[in-house]
């Protein structure tokens, strides 16, 4: 995952936790290191893809792996991860709206001009078996205040 932060321009969208973190977590990645998922309990944490990987949609299997493993729910930026995470059967339940006071380090305003002018919302998704292939309809989800929010209104959707 270090090595996609500096290869990939749009890396900063996926969060890369320490070492000790990622102890506490199960880890699935493919044979050749290129591609990988976290989970952390029920959360889909840290999914990444090298365009390099010998698995070309590494990514689509790992989502499946981590469902399959009992992972449930995910949060990410307003790019293009939430189309990618629909097609595994995630549906946006709450968005939070960008706040420049907690954008990662690395974040690049110009690199995601597109996605709201490099200020995408959070998308907070829950997976839905009933749902995968439907396409992410952009802005859908209702709006939090913050971000405890928007995990509390996905574990609700969850425990329906």
């Amino acid at each position: 995952m270090e090595q996609l932060k500096v290869s990939n321009r749009f890396a900063s969208s996926v969060h890369v936790y320490n070492t000790g973190e990622y102890e506490n977590m199960r880890l699935f990645m493919t044979d050749d290191g290129r591609s990988g998922i976290a989970l952390k309990d029920d959360e889909i944490v840290s999914a990444f893809s090298h365009r390099d990987s010998k698995y070309p949609s590494a990514a689509k299997s790992m989502l499946a792996v981590a469902v399959q493993q009992g992972g449930r729910r995910l949060d990410c930026f307003d790019t293009a991860l939430p189309r990618i995470y629909s097609e595994a059967g995630f549906v946006p339940v709450a968005r939070l709206k960008w706040n420049d006071d907690y954008a990662p380090d690395d974040w690049n305003y110009a690199v995601y001009s597109r996605y709201n002018g490099g200020r995408p919302d959070v998308v907070f998704m829950a997976h839905d078996p009933a749902s995968v292939d439907l396409r992410y309809q952009y802005g859908s989800g209702r709006y939090v205040e913050s971000y405890d929010d928007g995990i509390d209104a996905v574990r609700s959707r969850l425990r329906r």
